[in-house]
């Protein structure tokens, strides 16, 4: 067995793929790629969205017992009145998750139309006799 195919721990490697069987014009390919791409940058902005909510909330939390006395007062009234919370972290998160939703919606349904489709589209317009 040649050496190059042996990893550290003595198991061999794949084999790897002959510069011939990759077709760097394949649209195919090209689409996969994007949707890819696309898939990964909304699991990056989810995590961004879920590791930015855990460091505001305790910011909030702190900030809002240390101007408000603890839990004196529980109350997201509008008038702003001493003791009461202010609820802008839920401005925040509610914002920032809808942002994240549209983008994930939009990997979602944004994808190639197919002949499929298309065919379908065609019987349903057409008129019935």
């Amino acid at each position: 067995m040649p050496a190059e195919l042996l990893t550290k721990n003595g198991r061999t490697a794949s084999k790897p793929i002959p510069a011939s069987a990759v077709v760097p014009d394949d649209p195919l390919r090209a689409l996969a790629r994007k949707r890819v791409e696309r898939v990964r940058r909304v699991k990056f902005h989810a995590a961004a969205y879920v590791a930015g909510m855990v460091v505001l909330t305790p910011i909030w939390a702190l900030t809002q017992w240390q101007d408000n006395g603890a839990f004196k007062h529980f109350d997201f009234s509008p008038d702003g009145g001493a003791g009461d919370w202010e609820p802008w972290i839920l401005y925040v998160a509610l914002v920032w998750g809808l942002i994240v939703a549209i983008h994930a919606l939009k990997v979602y349904f944004d994808r190639p139309t197919t002949d499929a489709e298309i065919e379908r589209e065609i019987e349903r317009r057409r008129p019935q006799p």
